[in-house]
């Protein structure tokens, strides 16, 4: 549709006169084929009537002749009837009788089926001059089709003609008022504003005799805005000056102020930076043109549904990210706020946060790690199993053990709690040797430990980590003085399934393997069952 009305645009002229000149004979055109049209047929069925009513009034006034040319077997009179009746051009045939003998026929043939179709029959009773009730004969005419259609054509094309001829006088008068009375004044003032200096004071003038009629109102209108938009260009000017002013002092805070400012345009591309920028995020924030994206890598996602964000909402977004940047600094934590500045403009602040995160990371360590062995607290522990579970895939399974330390309580009732505190942290250390690096360890009571095993391949392996712990456990602690501690191990394996369960239901079940294994002499790993499933746990020594 786009291109067609460029292609109507590009082949009318551009004059408002031609056009309008155009347009007018172009309707008028249309509209004299349409009413031309109606009329040829209408005309030309009203002509086809008229001429059969002639032959018809021609056949009534030789009507009394016939009659005595009948009465008389006057067959010399019948063919002088039927010789006056065919110079008429659409009668083909006479045919006269006298009773049933014929009186005068032309020589056409009825009986031809081509006949039959081109000719129109035409027939009438003839009775005696002196009976009217006493029937003596008999006058048919033949009407020929094609000299119907030739006379009642050429009658209505005539009409159309005539038709046509007026409607072009009647649109070229049309135009020709259309062209005086209105769009002449109208080229007039498009002259004269094309020439009109607006800032010189210049009016358009009245054009004569149109002072009170909507030419003249119009252009007393056009004054009218040319004096308000004078008023408005003298405005701008003062204000301009006034934001050259504002626009140095912004640029003064732009270029001094520590927190990184941008402009994007709509795609996220900067378009604009202050040094602060640059010094946040190095030499690579720089590049002209750069999208934010690629500099906040490899954030661009959030970055541009940050951006799509603040554009649809017209709000501010922000986001905490972590990037890491080349050279000495490495990893550092950027706060990136977007807001829209228009249509096709975005503000962006950035802000190094690095040192906030770091005291919140370790404000976060110390309240997920236990003091005394280094490792994840209860709290720290719930942390990880809960992000674990949420981010578990089917082809990738998650094991828990539940690990109780047998005859601790005798190394605190015998030899004292710091050798107590003593042996916990050497069994930690035995934990986390005896696991994989990705595997979490966790103390989560004072003598109760917790493993999970993240990625782990098959319940096979889960049981050879819970027996290399045992193993571990098993070996004699020095705790100074000469003396040995022996404390064992007994662990509960739980295995996260395809059936949805919850962090506490799958902790639930290891305890329980836990309990199991304790029950069956400790120092031993337990299976679990599967969750909803009945069979008994799996002892593995």
């Amino acid at each position: 549709m786009p291109r067609r009305r460029n292609l109507i645009a590009r082949i009318l002229p551009r004059s408002i006169v031609a056009r309008t000149s155009l347009s007018i004979l172009l309707l008028a055109v249309i509209t004299g084929l349409l009413f031309s049209t109606m009329a040829s047929w209408r005309a030309r069925a009203a002509e086809h009537d008229r001429l059969i009513t002639r032959v018809n009034e021609l056949m009534s006034t030789v009507e009394s002749t016939v009659s005595i040319a009948t009465f008389l077997n006057d067959a010399t009179l019948a063919r002088e009837i039927a010789n006056g009746l065919m110079k008429n051009r659409v009668v083909a045939g006479v045919r006269i009788t006298s009773g049933p003998t014929p009186l005068y026929a032309s020589a056409i043939d009825m009986r031809d089926p081509v006949n039959r179709k081109s000719m129109y029959v035409l027939d009438r009773t003839i009775y005696s001059p002196f009976d009217a009730a006493s029937a003596v004969g008999a006058i048919t005419l033949y009407v020929s089709h094609a000299e119907l259609d030739s006379q009642a054509s050429a009658y209505s094309l005539f009409t159309v003609w005539m038709l046509s001829l007026q409607m072009s006088i009647v649109a070229a008068a049309v135009a020709f008022l259309v062209y005086l009375l209105v769009t002449r004044p109208i080229k007039g003032i498009s002259d004269e504003l094309h020439r009109l200096e607006i800032r010189s004071g210049m009016h358009i003038s009245f054009p004569s005799t149109r002072r009170k009629d909507e030419i003249g109102q119009l252009v007393l209108d056009v004054n009218s805005l040319i004096s308000r938009l004078s008023d408005a260009l003298e405005t701008e000017h003062d204000l301009r000056l006034k934001q050259e002013i504002s626009e140095k002092r912004l640029r003064l805070v732009f270029e001094k102020a520590d927190t990184g400012m941008l402009i994007l345009d709509k795609d996220g591309a900067v378009q604009s930076c202050n040094p602060a920028f640059v010094r946040i995020l190095g030499p690579a924030a720089s590049v002209p043109q750069a999208p934010l994206r690629d500099l906040l890598a490899p954030h661009g996602a959030t970055v541009a549904k940050l951006i799509e964000a603040s554009q649809a909402s017209g709000e501010p977004r922000e986001a905490d990210l972590e990037i890491d940047l080349a050279g000495p600094r490495g990893k550092v934590w950027v706060e990136l706020s977007v807001n829209p500045l228009g249509p096709n403009l975005l503000q962006a602040l950035v802000n190094d946060i690095t040192e906030r995160k770091r005291a919140e990371s370790a404000a976060q360590e110390l309240a997920t790690r236990d003091t005394l062995t280094a490792l994840l607290n209860r709290r720290g522990f719930d942390t990880a199993l809960a992000g674990l579970m949420a981010n578990s895939r089917r082809d990738s399974r998650l094991a828990l053990l539940q690990i109780d330390l047998d005859y601790f309580k005798s190394v605190n009732d015998n030899y004292g709690h710091e050798a107590g505190d003593l042996v916990l942290r050497e069994v930690a250390r035995i934990f986390e040797r005896s696991v994989r690096r990705s595997d979490i360890v966790a103390r989560v009571g004072g003598d109760e430990f917790a493993v999970l095993l993240p990625g782990i391949e098959s319940a096979a392996k889960a049981e050879q980590i819970a027996r290399n712990i045992i193993s571990g456990v098993k070996v004699p602690i020095d705790i100074g003085g000469g003396r040995l501690a022996q404390v064992g191990a007994s662990i509960g394996i739980a295995l996260l399934g395809d059936a949805p369960e919850s962090p506490a239901a799958f902790a639930r079940r290891a305890d329980l393997a836990m309990y199991a294994a304790k029950q069956a002499g400790r120092g031993c790993a337990y299976i679990a069952p599967a969750a909803n499933d009945e069979p008994e746990a799996t002892a593995a020594a």
